[in-house]
Formats: structure tokens, sequence, C-alpha cells
């Protein structure tokens, strides 16, 4: 070494206080900022060296079976009557010791003690994190629960404090209200779906927006007729981004990418995340980046539990995720049932045990199926009426039960998951089971018919 452990200690506690200087002005000269060193591998038995100004000033091996003591001792020997660092004296050297820490996220009810430590950022997410803020165009592609959307809200948050006009999309209507709520604070960021995107645009350049009563025809207007429309409002308008991204892009076809490129700014930045697993309205071979670029990914699922991560994977016979945040959890429990007015009975009795029994709160509880309630395949949902629900997929309402589709809840995520109306059908949309599957943090129950395959087998 060309300095000792200790110089090296003092020189880093002067830079360290310049920048605390830096942030908090004048106020940071009343703070006490001592030094030490720190051997956690060895026990020193030698006398302190001379530079050292007591034995509490250096840290060894033995410190680290009460680490809080020898801190304690340490700065009441530097300064006993020391002022207590304020919130935000805290706060100024949180960032600057840890400026990423702002990626903890923790889950927001512990349903499950697999689920009691904090839902921490991968050094995979730190890197992207990272290729976001250096590069203007990125695409990132991960599977479910791996943490994209978390990743692009927190990128509109950091351009949107850069003084940028952020445009967040996405194709789900219940996601970008998710969204929306995320970023509530963030007036400089503009969270719409695409299709209200192409609505609001077309309003304001005093272009006709309809809706057709042909089935046709109205699938072909929100395939193709909408971007065409929002292309055409957007000649007529000045409304511009200086960065958009897009979360779920597996959702977007070719001829959105060319409308959502025309309300970019010049050099405008461009962020896609997507799952190529769960491609539901455009087909996964065939679709299109709108720029090219090596994705960068995200392997680590984040959301769900190894047991139900693995069981969202085999009953859609997909890929397995290459590695699990929670490794142990509640195994995936399915009820099977020779029709619908059976498997109803299964349902209303399972919302009674979770609710009465297992302490679970009903907006801790979301009811997924592959079909809207009033279609026929719906049967199981008799009886359903004596619970508390709400068909607001987004936003969790105290007392209620959210049901809905599991396309409506593409990218979004509960702690308990209930999949019914599952039918032979269902077997043959493998994304519809991996959406829905993997969209539970900790407990997942599919309530199945008997014809439904048996994936364990």
């Amino acid at each position: 070494m060309k300095q000792s452990p200790m110089a090296q200690a003092r020189r880093n506690r002067y830079a360290l206080q310049e920048k605390l200087r830096q942030r908090l002005g004048m106020g940071a000269d009343a703070l006490i900022v001592t030094h030490a060193v720190w051997f956690p591998e060895i026990t020193w038995k030698a006398s302190a060296p001379m530079e050292i100004p007591s034995r509490h000033f250096l840290l060894d091996r033995n410190a680290l079976k009460a680490p809080e003591s020898a801190l304690l001792a340490l700065l009441r020997e530097a300064a006993p009557n020391g002022p207590a660092w304020s919130r935000s004296q805290q706060q100024a050297l949180k960032e600057l010791l840890a400026p990423d820490c702002h990626l903890l996220v923790p889950l927001s009810v512990q349903v499950d003690s697999t689920l009691e430590s904090l839902h921490q950022a991968t050094e995979q997410q730190m890197s992207v994190l990272r290729m976001l803020r250096s590069q203007s165009r990125l695409l990132v592609e991960g599977g479910a629960g791996t943490g994209k959307t978390l990743l692009a809200c927190m990128l509109a948050r950091e351009h949107a404090a850069q003084g940028k006009s952020v445009l967040v999309t996405c194709f789900n209507k219940q996601l970008a209200n998710h969204l929306a709520a995320c970023l509530a604070d963030c007036h400089e960021v503009q969270v719409t779906n695409f299709h209200e995107l192409v609505h609001q645009m077309a309003t304001q350049a005093g272009l006709p927006y309809e809706i057709i009563d042909n089935p046709e025809q109205r699938a072909r207007f929100f395939r193709d007729g909408a971007a065409e429309l929002l292309l055409n409002a957007s000649e007529l308008l000045t409304v511009r981004f200086d960065t958009l991204i897009v979360d779920e892009a597996m959702d977007f076809a070719s001829t959105w990418w060319i409308a959502l490129s025309a309300l970019g700014r010049d050099n405008f930045g461009w962020y896609c995340f997507y799952d190529r697993q769960q491609a539901i309205y455009q087909h996964g071979s065939t679709w299109e980046a709108p720029f090219v670029a090596a994705p960068m990914q995200l392997e680590t699922n984040l959301r769900n539990p190894k047991p139900i991560g693995e069981f969202a994977a085999h009953i859609a016979q997909y890929p397995m995720p290459a590695a699990f945040r929670v490794l142990s959890g509640a195994l995936p429990i399915t009820l099977r049932s020779a029709d619908f007015d059976i498997m109803s009975g299964q349902l209303r009795s399972l919302l009674h045990e979770l609710t009465q029994k297992e302490n679970i709160t009903p907006e801790q509880i979301v009811i997924l199926s592959p079909y809207r309630m009033e279609n026929a395949k719906s049967a199981w949902r008799t009886g359903l009426s004596q619970f508390n629900t709400s068909a607001d997929m987004a936003t969790p309402s105290t007392g209620k039960i959210r049901v809905g589709t599991i396309q409506g809840f593409k990218g979004l995520e509960a702690d308990v998951v209930i999949l019914v109306g599952i039918d032979a059908n269902a077997a043959k949309h493998p994304d519809w089971l991996y959406i829905g599957a993997s969209r539970a943090r900790a407990i997942l129950y599919l309530l199945a018919l008997e014809e439904f395959p048996d994936f364990s087998e």
C-alpha cells in the first residue's frame, strides 16, 4: 500500500464531508463525521498504531459478533455529545453512499414467510438501469416478474426529473391505470394506453374517432386504422415528447411504431420492455421491435416464489426461469371439477376459507378467467354476488375481491391469484396460462375442469 488504511480512511472522510457540503451547504459543517478502520477477516492482537486515537477506532473480526455495540462505542468516543442528524441530512448521506437504493421495493402485504424479506433489485437490473441512463434507445427483454414495469417507472421518473417530457404507453388499459397511479406525482409524465392515446390526440386535432359496430371492421380499426389516425393527428398537432417508454411492447403492431415515432422530438429517447412469452395480441415469431438493438436481458424472477414460477412455466410448457429471488413458498393448488356448477361451489368455499379462516383480506385476492364474466363459459360466477367484488383490476379496493380476465390483468400482480374457468380450450393457449399463473406473488389456485390436461404427469 502507498498509504496506510487509517490514512485512506481519513482521506475518504474529508472527501465525504466535501460532498455533504455540496449537498447541504454550510449545514454540513455542524455534522460530526469521524473515520476508523475495520479488518473483518483478522483478529488484531498488537497494540493500536500511533495514528489511531484509541483501540475503539480499530475494529477487527471480533467486532463482527456485535457490530452495533462496536460502532456505538466508536461514536461515543468520537463525539460524546454530537448532535443528531436530521432526516434530510440522513437522506443526503444515503443518496451519496447508495444512490440506487430506491430500487429496493418492500412487498406491500406479507402473506407468506417467504415474502417477508425486501424485494431487491438484482445485479442484472442494476446493469440494465445503468444502460438505460446512458443510452437513448434500448430494448429490455425479460420473463414475467423480472421487474420490467418497475424499471420503466424508474426511467420515467428520472427523465421527468431532468425536465424531459415523457410518454409512457402500453396496450392494456388496466396496466395503464396502474402505471398512472405509480407515476401520479410526476406531472411531466403522460401515461395512457395506446388506443386512448389515439382517442385523445384525434379529439385534440378535431378528427373523428368512431368505434364501428361491425366486429370485423372494428377489429381492423383497432389493429390498423387507429395507428393511421394517430399519425394524421400528429401532423396537425405540435404535441411532442423527449422520451417514449413502452411497457408490454409485444402487444404492439409494427404500424403502431410508425405512429408513435411521429410523436418524438428530434433525437428522442425510446425504450421498450417486453416478454416474448406474453404475446397475446401479436405472434411472437413475427413481432418486430421499433428499432434494431441487442436487447438487455432480465432473467431473475422477482415476483413469484419458485414453486409458483416453476408451475407457471410448467403448465404453459415454457422454459423455466433462470433464477428466483424467493426460493420457498406455498405450492400451487389445483382443484378439478366435472362442470362449472361444481366449480362455482369450489370457488365460494375457497373464498370463505381464505377470507374467514386464513385472514386473507379480500383486496389481496384476484379471480382471473380466460373468458369475460358475461360469457357462457363463465358459469363458475354463480353465487359470487354474495362477495364484494370489483372490476377495477389496477387498483385494489378495501374489502373487495377483484374479478376479471387473464388478458385484462396482463402486466399486473396480486398476493393471491385464483385462476378459474380453466377448460380444454384454455390448454390450447399457453400464453393465457402463463400470464395468469405468473400474476401470483404468494398463493396460486387453479380451478379446472376434469378435461383440462394434467401437466403433473
